[in-house]
């Protein structure tokens, strides 16, 4: 009954730190464990099992660490494979070194300061992952980095644990007896899993699928997971590596989604008693008699780490800006680390004061993260500003800014994913002149040679958008998906090329009022085209005509549009005429040979008597006339720009 007691607490407790937490928008792992700082012996004393909880959160990494094997994959991370090997390497091993050589000046032994090098380089997936989540990050060029880094970190800690007993055993004298014997452990939990990947779990899956049981599924995963984990620990091994290779056992066949979403609500639940027995395990008496010590180690990791994931983020070839975010971003310690120095201290290797060391370390670096991201960008700017080498300001990819080109009239076009190679393969087919502005090296280095007119550089530097001419451009086109340069970029190109036409492509609607404000003409959200497309393909699927999904769509695109001209109501164009007067829309088209129009005036074309339809421009042999005279000769091949009602369509004279 006591456990049940200080379960219902722990969870009481921990609603109300989550709710608190998502008013003042920090992650919900910061509001547990503050649950538990709180719920705990040291404080309020409201959870009096502690141990029994502490069991139940074993459970929580257990669960984790099974979830990250099925999450695994080869080919996502051939994706970031330079991020995942080279900046987690970077990262990985440099913070060891400088942390291990700290503590070992200290007094630490050569072992134990080795592995307190790697357990501060870890950080905490959890709070990083969702805040990058929430700020829409994830695939920005520090937000890959931080991810690679991350996914290489827990990859590192089952090796890590596993090291636990060995340097424990290097300190008393290990035999050659026990590194046969662990050796041979080792090969036998690689040949079972080996077996049960090919052969044992695939087939059991099967017949369980079969049965189309979903409590028997469940019950399934769960016993290879439990299962697993206690065959690797009676081989000596840990629980979590046991549970990692269950995870990427079932990882590779076709049942790891369905196993990820049976799971997924128990880790979170054991999560969270995790993080809570976290906050509890902290000492209010240790800190208080080593109040300098542990604020001198804290300041000393939020310096240290940001730098080393710094210095890793450039040595993939990031620009300085992203480098110094996915750096902050990298800079607490997580909660691996507290897993890992568990399992240190009952190996033996270190002892309780370092263990609490630690723990307060890593609870005061996590509470800091949110506020270390939202300064990185801060501090990125500030930086900016320094004298510093062309090379570190954007980047050692391996691609260098280009020789100077002569743009004029051109679409400016800022990233090159799947909206920027649109675009400029449209402004190609139609012979608009255009110049593409990307980041990642690797792409900017294989498109040049293939005669592209892209250039590499970070756009929230106005150096760059000068190089490419944005005081000429027409058009400026920002399809980015980093929020914060997004922002960045619109303000520069708005103050370079004021006169300029800037359409920005963001992921929400939240993010257009901002954009709007910074100068933007136009903000296509993918919310919204995404919501567009996907009911008017299910109406379409009930045999609703086109007509009326086309007025839904152009009802929904006119509401949209009347938002965004009162968040911004300097910003005016031709087709917000729209909201105004809704029969009335703007289209483009090219007059064919054989056309009524061919030859004759506007005038004579009678296109304002008969169709209702009003000439704004007209584009011929390169040269576009705006407001045209009436006697103005049209030919085959002119490109007209009207407005006219709704209904008409230009083929009836096309």
């Amino acid at each position: 009954m006591q456990l049940l007691y200080d379960i219902t607490i722990i969870f009481a407790v921990s609603v109300a730190a989550v709710l608190v937490c998502h008013r003042l928008r920090i992650p919900s792992s910061v509001g547990f464990l503050l649950a538990g700082v709180l719920a705990g012996p040291d404080v309020l004393g409201l959870v009096r099992q502690v141990e029994q909880v502490e069991l139940l959160a074993e459970i929580g990494v257990v669960l984790l660490l099974f979830v990250i094997g099925l999450e695994f994959s080869l080919a996502g991370l051939i994706e970031i494979r330079k991020q995942f090997f080279i900046g987690g390497t970077v990262q990985m091993f440099g913070t060891a070194v400088l942390v291990g050589t700290a503590t070992y000046q200290l007094g630490s032994t050569a072992t134990q300061s080795a592995y307190l090098g790697f357990v501060v380089a870890l950080s905490s997936t959890a709070i990083v992952l969702q805040l990058l989540e929430e700020r829409a990050e994830l695939d920005s060029p520090h937000g890959r980095m931080v991810l690679g880094t991350l996914i290489y970190q827990d990859i590192a800690v089952v090796p890590l644990m596993l090291a636990a007993p060995l340097l424990a055993g290097a300190t008393g004298g290990l035999s050659s007896e026990d590194v046969m014997m662990a050796a041979i452990r080792m090969v036998g939990v690689v040949a079972i899993a080996y077996v049960s990947y090919r052969w044992a779990v695939p087939l059991l899956l099967y017949q369980i699928a079969r049965t189309r049981s979903r409590e028997a599924f469940l019950l399934g995963v769960l016993t290879i997971c439990i299962g697993i984990a206690l065959l690797t620990q009676q081989a000596g091994l840990s629980l979590a590596l046991g549970a990692f290779l269950a995870g990427l056992i079932i990882s590779e066949s076709e049942y790891s989604h369905q196993a990820v979403g049976v799971i997924l609500p128990f880790r979170d639940a054991f999560m969270s008693l995790f993080f809570v027995s976290l906050g509890m395990l902290l000492d209010i008496q240790f800190l208080t008699a080593h109040p300098f010590e542990i604020a001198l180690f804290t300041l000393g990791i939020l310096v240290l780490k940001p730098l080393i994931g710094a210095l890793a983020a450039v040595s993939v070839g990031l620009p300085l800006r992203n480098a110094v975010i996915a750096g902050m971003s990298l800079g607490q310690v997580g909660e691996f680390s507290l897993v890992a120095t568990t399992a240190a201290v009952s190996a033996g290797l270190l002892g309780q004061d370092s263990f609490q060391t630690v723990l307060d370390t890593a609870v005061i670096s996590m509470l800091f993260a949110p506020l270390m991201m939202v300064a990185g960008p801060r501090l990125a700017q500030a930086l900016q500003k320094l004298p510093l080498a062309p090379r570190l300001r954007h980047g050692f990819g391996g691609a260098r800014v280009t020789s100077a080109c002569t743009y004029s009239g051109h679409v400016l076009i800022i990233g090159y994913g799947v909206t920027g190679r649109n675009i400029a393969r449209s402004s190609r087919d139609a012979d608009v002149p255009y110049a593409i502005v990307e980041i990642n090296a690797e792409v900017v280095r294989t498109e040049q040679a293939n005669g592209e007119h892209i250039h590499y550089g970070d756009a929230t530097h106005e150096a760059v958008l000068a190089h490419v001419d944005a005081d000429k451009a027409k058009a400026i086109v920002v399809a980015i998906n980093d929020p914060a340069a997004t922002r960045r970029i619109v303000e520069l190109a708005r103050r370079t090329a004021p006169d300029a036409y800037i359409m920005v492509r963001s992921r929400y609607l939240k993010e257009s009022e901002a954009l709007y404000a910074l100068g933007a003409d136009e903000v296509i959200a993918d919310e919204l085209e995404v919501s567009i497309e996907i009911f008017s393909r299910v109406l379409a699927r009930f045999l609703v005509p086109r007509e009326d999904i086309e007025r839904y769509i152009d009802e929904a695109r006119a509401e949209w549009r009347e938002m965004a001209r009162s968040l911004s109501p300097e910003t005016t164009a031709v087709q917000d005429l729209r909201i105004e007067v809704p029969d009335l829309t703007t289209r483009t088209f090219r007059i064919s040979e054989g056309s009524p129009l061919d030859g004759v005036s506007i005038a004579q074309s009678r296109l304002r008597p008969d169709h209702g339809v009003t000439v704004l421009a007209v584009r011929s042999e390169g040269t576009s006339t705006g407001n045209p005279p009436s006697t103005i000769e049209l030919h085959a091949g002119d490109v007209l720009f009207v407005l006219g009602p709704d209904e008409w369509d230009p083929k009836s004279v096309a």
